[in-house]
């Protein structure tokens, strides 16, 4: 294995009495060493398996391409779950960790792949999965529901039931205490149903449920039972070991006729009713009722458009900061920038972090938007040596393990860490203030600055701000936009600025985007002003 010779060695012995599989593949995916594990799963011996592609042995090449963009990306593609072919023909479910071994330029020479044998716990999951009642509740559960949706041949109504924060009232009274409140809801709910038309509960995972309703019910007739049920729901109080305890519900609905225009695929009516609960949610409704004119449909569809768009965004590098200048509040002068994330389309176009930051969160990519940045920034501030850059990071890449790892990393290598500014994202609110801290005292400790971004968003906590070593407040630009006419922004902007002022931290105003604006922010004691009046956001820097 290159530099590293494995005979003769404590690792080696390790790696040939491991109960797991383990292997390394050349970065064109040949094969270059197996230990016995490995061979004893697929059939072969280590010469029939050396040099040869590691894609004769997949039973999806295409999870191979999704690893091998992973490893490029960040080096590691962990928990990801495929199929072997064995020699006899068979197949093996296995679950596997990647790793990639440089070599002291940081190269990619090798690449290390630890496999687990889930043959047994696929096939165990099958069976469950086959199971048609919940062990709980004793309600069918989602393989019923589906198989008795696909024999009917009537309309029906999908009633989709989640309990809200029902993870709290687990963590707050206990398994046992919320499993038997499960039950308790799951009673109520079969009560109820008696007493609509041929309607039946099932038990989905977690804290969902669904009342399948057979007959031909009209909307309006819908829309009358919902409105009773989530009432009652709503209302009623569960007595469990001497607790009183109330739950919030919220609902979709979803029928396999929409209007008197046509009719729906019935595997589809699971997927609106979901759609409907989620939208319910965001809108902070009781129930809602899916319907096209909703458009919900094509926010999912364009949600997972945007998934492949982020990944080959990723795999092909065109994820770019943008700088923005920031002057100072006296001399007007350009004192440092701010990096902003954009994505280049490959015909040029340039997109907003708008339309990708949150679906980039939720499919769980954006800790690669926010290591690319800082890596990219980094490089950036070499060619220029005086000047400062602010990058931005979310509380979720300081609480992500990995990403903290990562960062830390960077600035201990990085000889010019004290011309680095994080600023950390205040609106989504900072809740672990230990983690927090400790992530801040750890880069200030190289000369790191500290900036609170987005201060006054939503979220504002002027305690926290006493307790976390912060160098600047970023006013946000909500606030900042109408300040030269709005006097509510102008008083919440004055005490912002005084608070900080008192504790010896620098304020920034966000959003200067005209005169009028900046003529009135002028007179206040900022340090720092940022906007298009001063500057558009640019691929390049000016020095």
């Amino acid at each position: 294995m290159n530099t590293y010779n494995l005979e003769n060695t404590q690792l080696h012995e390790l790696l040939e009495h491991s109960p797991d599989g383990i292997f390394t593949i050349d970065t064109n995916g040949y094969i270059q060493y197996v230990n016995p594990a490995f061979c004893r799963l697929l059939g072969y011996s280590a010469e029939e398996l050396h040099a040869t592609p590691i894609g004769n042995y997949l039973g999806d090449i295409t999870i191979f391409a999704t690893c091998m963009q992973s490893i490029e990306a960040v080096g590691y593609c962990n928990d990801q779950e495929t199929i072997f072919t064995r020699r006899d023909g068979s197949v093996v479910h296995i679950s596997k960790n990647v790793q990639a071994l440089h070599d002291k330029d940081g190269n990619i020479y090798s690449i290390l792949i630890n496999v687990r044998d889930m043959t047994a716990v696929h096939k165990l999951n099958k069976e469950l999965m086959e199971a048609k009642y919940d062990v709980l509740t004793q309600l069918p559960n989602r393989t019923k529901l589906l198989n008795d949706i696909d024999a009917l041949d009537s309309s029906f109504n999908l009633v989709l039931i989640n309990i809200d924060s029902f993870k709290e009232v687990n963590t707050f009274y206990g398994h046992t205490i919320a499993d038997q409140l499960l039950h308790s809801f799951a009673v109520e709910l079969v009560n109820y149903a008696k007493e609509m038309k041929n309607a039946t509960v099932y038990k989905l995972p977690v804290d969902e449920y669904v009342i399948l309703v057979q007959s031909n019910c009209s909307k309006v007739e819908i829309h009358e039972c919902i409105t009773d049920l989530s009432h009652a729901l709503n209302n009623k109080v569960y007595t469990i070991d001497d607790h009183e305890i109330s739950l919030n519900v919220t609902i979709g609905i979803a029928g396999s006729d929409i209007g008197s225009l046509y009719r729906i695929d019935k595997k589809e009516v699971m997927a609106h009713s979901d759609m409907a609960l989620k939208l319910a949610k965001k809108r902070r409704k009781n129930y809602l009722y899916y319907d096209e004119s909703l458009h919900i449909k094509e926010d999912y569809k364009n949600n997972v458009l945007w998934i492949k768009r982020l990944r080959d965004t990723i795999y092909d590098n065109r994820v770019v900061p943008f700088y923005q200048p920031i002057v100072n509040a006296k001399t007007l002068k350009i004192e440092k920038y701010e990096a902003l994330v954009r994505i280049i389309e490959k015909d040029g176009t340039i997109i907003p972090p708008i339309e990708f930051l949150e679906i980039s969160k939720k499919v769980r990519l954006y800790h690669y938007i926010t290591t690319i940045m800082l890596d990219k920034v980094i490089e950036e501030m070499a060619h220029h040596p005086q000047l400062q850059c602010s990058v931005n990071l979310s509380i979720e890449d300081i609480n992500d393990p990995y990403v903290n790892a990562y960062i830390i990393d960077k600035i201990k290598e990085c000889t010019y860490s004290d011309r680095i500014i994080f600023e950390i994202l205040e609106s989504e609110g900072i809740e672990n203030y230990e983690i927090i801290s400790d992530f801040i005292t750890q880069v200030k400790h190289y000369g790191v600055q500290i900036a609170i971004d987005d201060f006054g968003a939503g979220y504002s906590n002027f305690v926290y701000i006493t307790k976390l070593d912060i160098d600047y407040i970023k006013i946000d630009g909500s606030i900042i936009y109408n300040i030269d006419t709005d006097t509510t922004s102008q008083i919440i902007t004055k005490t912002i600025i005084d608070f900080a002022n008192q504790l010896n931290i620098k304020t920034v105003a966000e959003f200067v985007h005209n005169e009028s604006v900046n003529n009135y922010l002028k007179n206040l004691s900022l340090s720092h002003l940022q906007g298009y009046f001063y500057g558009e956001p640019t691929p390049l820097i000016k020095d």
